[in-house]
């Protein structure tokens, strides 16, 4: 397959993807974009008002001896983010997914994500669970390394440790989901009690006692994590430091 380009670049085949999840309300609708161009899919699913599900053969012919750009549906309603499903397969399938929200009234713009995208810029992300939260901020880091967040201006002491993303659905932590307790050994990390450059801290915001937040610590004055509804920042790692529950460190670091 040949080497993923930014699917952003596709702006008219976004534009058909938009008019034919239009075209589908209150169906999701599904399609792919190849060398460009979208091709529009039938739903197949038994419930398309609440699912998608893509005919194998309809994908092949469409994608075969093409370079696959982008799977689009549609999230009739909303919501615009993922759901551990669509993150799930879109993490199988290893292209980027978009989902286009739409309702009666309106339709937004395509969100895009995946691994086989370059990561967007560290500082002043928007919040968007899934694609652009703690965890995804986290990992970022990790995959970029040193080199790459220099050209940022952000001091990190690794080179790149990339590990895997994990699917979540929005308000994980008011069910029996444990994000972090349950996949940090996983991923290769370890509990520590001297936290120097380059470690996780996870600590509970709101009104739960699970760890359900996350960043790292770059320097002794500064870490950087993204909180919902703010831009992701460095910040003072004083108070973020007497709030963390726990700290851990990659076996490679």
């Amino acid at each position: 397959m040949k080497q993923f380009q930014s699917v952003m670049t596709y702006g008219h085949a976004f534009e058909a993807a938009k008019q034919h999840a239009r075209e589908q309300f209150p169906k999701e609708s599904c399609g792919v974009i190849v060398d460009g161009v979208y091709v529009a899919l039938e739903n197949i699913a038994p419930d398309p008002l609440t699912h998608f599900e893509v005919n194998p053969a309809a994908y092949l012919k469409a994608t075969t001896g093409k370079t696959v750009n982008c799977l689009v549906h549609s999230h009739p309603d909303g919501p615009f983010f993922p759901s551990a499903l669509d993150m799930q397969t879109q993490i199988a399938m290893n292209v980027p997914w978009a989902i286009i929200a739409v309702d009666e009234d309106r339709i937004g713009e395509p969100v895009v994500w995946g691994d086989p995208l370059p990561p967007a810029p560290i500082i002043g992300r928007e919040f968007m669970h899934g694609v652009h939260d703690c965890l995804s901020l986290i990992r970022d880091h990790f995959r970029l390394g040193r080199e790459e967040l220099a050209k940022q201006d952000i001091a990190w002491p690794h080179d790149p440790i990339p590990f895997a993303d994990c699917p979540r659905d929005d308000g994980w932590w008011e069910t029996d989901k444990n994000l972090y307790s349950d996949n940090f050994e996983k991923w290769g990390f370890r509990v520590v009690s001297d936290p120097q450059p380059g470690d996780i801290f996870l600590c509970s915001v709101g009104r739960t006692p699970k760890l359900n937040h996350g960043g790292v610590l770059l320097n002794n004055s500064l870490i950087c994590h993204h909180l919902p509804m703010r831009l992701s920042r460095r910040e003072p790692a004083g108070l973020w430091g007497r709030q963390a529950k726990l700290w851990i460190r990659h076996h490679a670091a």
